[in-house]
């Protein structure tokens, strides 16, 4: 069966959530009979998105590493140029389609005057941060404005990050929201993760997915724990992952005195982690729309989360887990004694949680964002 479509992929944050997004999209898009290929940066892979990497290649999907800088750089003219030649050498291409800043400027800007819909995926527009200052973040909401001028479509993860783009002043008509996806999995045996993190058989465990970075705000969980452990003696906090914030929060948990109630056992697979929990939590200050909350539900763990990219549309307030204001430790601490003080309430939401994960599959992602590409394509002065 001749390929449907030739789409180029450009990614530059080639780890994480958005190196895993990707590598979904690319695998589903290839199996499903489309002529995918890849320009990645090697400089952010790890090891999730190497893994990826193999699987691509036993799909025979072409790709090309680039050494793209996470910052505004000096080579950038140099990889805008080496896009155009992959462009004219392998093309023509139906959809060039950028994932994060960088990879979404250099697939609008790399395309201009070329065949082929140019789409841009932010996975959380970089000025959602709180933390920038108004001067910075003029400059980049000016930056993504004029970059839309070169794109045919903008996909947004969640309502709360299209609602932010509407604010920076991206067209309407422009944006499009499609939801992230995951593959529902077999659990493991939740008793043998829970050994080896180290966690006593009846213990009540909070964990926690993600780096260590302000974005995630993991410090005001700390907080938030270190208020109610002496009301719960089983309660443990679990905090899954790495970052440069990692030896100033260890620091904190021993000021706090909850040294022995906190488990740091670095980077692990998310998927499998959740499964040793009995609560989820996310405190950060924004997000576009995480996996973690996915693999958090996909587990049936009830979720206590700030008001954030998948609150309202994951996870909702009383049903399948607590939604409160982002930096309010004090709320936190009260939406988790809340769930550690009633069982019954943490199994009805995690069930909740299992039910609801079934509307969000990577398969409804990959038909949704093909409809989008026929339907740019179709839009007057393209050549579908």
């Amino acid at each position: 069966m001749e390929p449907k479509l030739k789409i180029l992929l450009i990614i530059e944050s080639s780890g994480a959530g958005v190196g895993r997004h990707v590598i979904d999209l690319a695998g589903d898009l290839a199996r499903g009979g489309q002529a995918v290929h890849l320009i990645y940066s090697p400089l952010r892979v790890d090891g999730l998105f190497a893994r990826g990497l193999e699987e691509l290649r036993a799909l025979g999907v072409p790709m090309m590493p680039l050494a793209m800088k996470r910052s505004p750089h000096p080579k950038d003219a140099g990889c805008c140029l080496a896009i155009r030649r992959y462009l004219k050498q392998h093309g023509p291409f139906d959809v060039v389609h950028g994932h994060s800043s960088k990879g979404g400027a250099l697939a609008r800007l790399s395309g201009i005057g070329l065949p082929g819909i140019r789409v841009y995926t932010p996975h959380a527009m970089f000025t959602m941060n709180p933390g920038l200052r108004p001067a910075v973040k003029w400059v980049f909401a000016t930056i993504e404005r004029v970059l839309g001028w070169f794109g045919d479509g903008i996909i947004l993860v969640s309502e709360d990050e299209r609602q932010h783009a509407l604010e920076v002043g991206l067209p309407a008509r422009k944006l499009f929201v499609i939801t992230n996806g995951i593959r529902l999995h077999t659990p493991p045996p939740a008793e043998n993760l829970r050994a080896k993190l180290g966690l006593p058989a009846d213990a009540l465990s909070i964990g926690f997915v993600g780096r260590f970075v302000p974005q995630k705000a993991p410090e005001n969980l700390l907080r938030a724990f270190a208020a109610l452990a002496g009301r719960f003696p089983k309660a443990r906090l679990v905090m899954v992952g790495d970052g440069a914030l990692g030896p100033a929060l260890r620091d904190e948990a021993q000021k706090l005195g909850i040294a022995d109630r906190v488990t740091w056992p670095g980077p692990l697979d998310g998927p499998s982690a959740m499964f040793a929990f009995d609560i989820f939590a996310l405190p950060s200050r924004y997000e576009g729309f995480p996996y973690v909350l996915l693999e958090a539900m996909a587990a049936k763990l009830p979720v206590v989360m700030t008001h954030v990219g998948g609150a309202g549309s994951l996870v909702l307030d009383g049903e399948n887990g607590l939604v409160v204001p982002p930096d309010r430790a004090d709320l936190l601490e009260a939406a988790l004694e809340r769930l550690l003080a009633d069982d019954g309430l943490r199994l009805k939401m995690g069930a909740r949680s299992g039910e609801r994960v079934h509307d969000f599959s990577i398969g409804k992602m990959v038909e949704k964002t093909l409809a989008l590409y026929g339907s740019l394509a179709a839009r007057p002065g393209r050549q579908p």
